[in-house]
């Protein structure tokens, strides 16, 4: 019985074994370390196609959103001419109203003090007919002209009530027509306002699908850094252009060299809002990472609002630098100043930003606020892409 009981087993060894082999072969190998850094490097590749993508959807959005803005400054502008020209019109209309109730009233008496003259002279009749027989006040005149001597003062007042009446009708047709009109503009008022909301909701998705991809990427550069030893083994310069163009400093050393021509230090809590602003910005305009429009000698517009391709990095620092100086105190631009100047914290700083006349509204209201949180969580990554 012992052998039948080995004779027994040898089946059942061989059928786990055959088991432990096929679930082997079955199981997903463990990816090497290697492969890891491969699979990483091609997922920021991918991710940096769509932050490109998503760039150029953002720049068409805000474009759309300045026309749009353009579209309902136009519209209201036209209204408001409309309105302060019915005004106008209406005072006008109750000036000629009252010169052509006074001269009807003047018309009454002259006619009864002719009626009254004419029934001493038996030429009563002749009168009333004519004042029957006319189908408007200057056709009475005009019967009244080529009558009696007397009857001339008649005709003087009709004549002036019936130009009163002709221009009341020239004028209350103006009125009719602008009535029409603005109607016509309220409505466009009311399109255009609807166009410029939905510019405002493409350009928040535009924005919050560039965050979403920019955040992703930072995550992974940061993996990829631990995977291969360091931020300096990882190649940024794809990310770097996908986010800012070509023509560019990462976002810290642009910062450091706009801080030093603020005067400002280079400190931690201005690195991060300065940093933060130029994400906010997005844009892939030369030199220009704050995309202002402000006009330097040969620059170029980037698009149709106005950003400026500047010809080099010194240009692009300076004409950001006056566009803030020229508007220090009307746009709001000196308390930006002020506050980096302090080392203030980056929310202080941002909130001044968001406050000025950089871009009133933006991002629903969260401009620069929306985006300091992540820069000083990833602050730096964030200097080198």
């Amino acid at each position: 019985m012992a052998r039948d009981g080995l004779r027994s087993a040898a089946p059942v060894r061989a059928a786990l074994a055959c088991a432990v082999l096929v679930a082997a072969l079955a199981a997903p190998a463990t990816a090497t370390p290697r492969e890891d850094l491969r699979d990483a490097r091609a997922e920021l590749a991918a991710i940096t196609g769509r932050i490109e993508q998503r760039s150029a959807e953002l720049a068409d959005a805000r474009v759309a959103l300045a026309a749009a803005e353009a579209r309902v400054d136009q519209v209201v502008g036209r209204l408001a001419a409309a309105t302060v020209l019915r005004a106008r019109l209406d005072e006008r209309l109750a000036v000629v109203r009252a010169r052509l109730a006074a001269a009807q009233a003047e018309l009454d008496v002259v006619a009864a003090d002719l009626y009254m003259g004419a029934a001493g002279t038996g030429d009563a009749g002749g009168v009333v007919a004519a004042m029957l027989g006319s189908t408007s006040l200057g056709e009475l005149g005009d019967r009244l002209t080529y009558g009696e001597a007397s009857s001339r003062g008649a005709a003087e007042v009709a004549g002036r009530a019936d130009a009163a009446r002709r221009e009341l009708e020239r004028r209350q047709a103006a009125a009719d027509v602008l009535v029409g009109a603005q109607a016509v503009l309220v409505g466009s008022v009311a399109a255009a306002r609807d166009e410029r909301a939905a510019a405002i909701d493409a350009t928040r998705a535009a924005i919050d699908r560039l965050d979403a991809d920019r955040a992703a990427a930072v995550d992974l550069v940061e993996r990829l850094a631990a995977e291969a030893g360091g931020l300096a083994a990882v190649d940024l310069s794809g990310l770097r252009s996908a986010l800012h163009g070509p023509d560019s400093l990462t976002y810290g050393r642009w910062g450091e060299l706009f801080l030093q021509m603020a005067g400002a230090p280079t400190c931690r809590n201005n690195l991060v809002v300065v940093v933060a602003w130029q994400a906010a910005e997005g844009t892939q305009a030369a030199w220009n990472p704050l995309a202002t429009t402000h006009r330097m000698p040969g620059s170029t517009s980037f698009n149709s609002v106005g950003v400026q391709n500047f010809l080099s990095l010194r240009q692009g620092l300076l004409g950001t630098w006056e566009t803030i100086r020229n508007g220090w105190d009307v746009y709001r631009y000196g308390a930006i100043v002020r506050s980096l100047r302090a080392c203030a914290r980056p929310m202080t700083t941002a909130r001044a930003i968001n406050a000025s006349s950089w871009c009133p509204g933006c991002t629903g209201g969260m401009y620069v606020l929306n985006v300091v949180p992540h820069v000083q969580d990833d602050l730096a990554t964030y200097l080198v892409i």
